[in-house]
């Protein structure tokens, strides 16, 4: 027998269409799981101006003829991927573990291996329950671009010049380096990497800021880059993306001076905030604190869990 409870809170899945732009900023708006950065108006543009494939990922969950969260759901390659999910306070604690079952099964039915996701800690219980494995924690950080501090000299054989799309590959094998046996390792592969630094040069991530996007050489060493830092819109805010220092060229000030001297050409060009992403307990956490960030936004876990097909 069908339990009429669970008729009652039952969640569906519906694809946000062009018209259910402003339920799904209201959903947004109404959670805690967002970082305050722009308007409403904004919002809704933003949404609307989405290419034909991002408006494929976007979910609306309903409760009956209620909106009680969203998401986003899409396959990339043999894994499918949930992410941006947001869900109302009044939702109940059931909507979560909903959320999960329906996802393993829509992973299943496109054959894929893996489920990766993201979402804010709170929910974390129905993802655990479930297999998901963490990977990573990561947290919003939010600063002033008005900053005191100064430049700190680098050693002579050290020189930061700006970043250009020439520089793609060997950004990618700088990630890759920097990020290797750590919770940032994302790619399995130096293809990975470089697709990812593309894809922030071209702006796929937001409009991308070259004048406050540096790369550090070493005189000695052409061939690798010591450093590099870039800078895009995100929500027509500055966001820093991948501060990285080669592991042989840590601890002289490198990374500071990199972060510094963006926040530096930020202000210069008119942006008073600048924000960023960051895996917690990494030393980089520790540095940002000093630069004057703050936690702005929750806590996000990234986790994957292996599908049985």
């Amino acid at each position: 027998m069908l339990d009429p409870e669970s008729n009652r809170n039952a969640v569906e899945w519906k694809q946000a269409r062009l018209e259910d732009a402003a339920i799904w900023v209201s959903v947004t708006r109404r959670s805690a799981d967002q970082m305050p950065l722009e308007s409403e108006e904004s919002q809704i543009a933003r949404y609307k101006e989405e290419d034909a494939e991002q408006q494929a990922q976007r979910y609306l969950l309903w409760r009956d003829e209620t909106p009680v969260g969203r998401l986003r759901f899409y396959a990339n390659g043999d894994t499918a991927l949930l992410d941006g999910l947001v869900l109302l306070p009044e939702a109940g604690g059931s909507v979560a573990a909903q959320v999960v079952s329906e996802a393993l099964v829509r992973s299943a039915a496109l054959n894929k291996r893996h489920l990766n996701a993201t979402y804010p800690a709170a929910y974390i219980a129905s993802f655990a329950a479930a297999g998901f494995q963490e990977l990573r924690r990561r947290t919003g950080m939010i600063a002033s671009t008005q900053i005191s501090l100064p430049l700190s000299p680098l050693p002579s054989s050290l020189r930061v010049r700006q970043l250009s799309h020439d520089d793609i590959d060997q950004i990618g094998t700088l990630l890759q380096r920097a990020y290797s046996g750590g919770p940032d390792n994302l790619h399995p592969d130096l293809a990975g990497w470089r697709a990812e630094v593309r894809a922030i040069l071209d702006g796929r991530f937001g409009p991308f800021i070259p004048e406050c996007s540096f790369v550090a050489e070493h005189t000695l060493d052409r061939f690798h880059l010591a450093g590099s830092i870039m800078a895009h819109l995100e929500r027509n805010v500055p966001r820093i993306h991948h501060l990285a220092v080669a592991p042989s060229f840590r601890h002289v000030g490198l990374g500071q001076y990199l972060e510094l001297k963006t926040m530096q050409r930020l202000q210069e060009l008119g942006h008073s905030t600048v924000i960023l992403y960051v895996t917690l307990g990494i030393p980089a956490f520790n540095l940002y604190h000093r630069l004057g960030f703050i936690e702005a936004g929750p806590t996000y876990i990234e986790a994957e869990r292996k599908i049985n097909v």
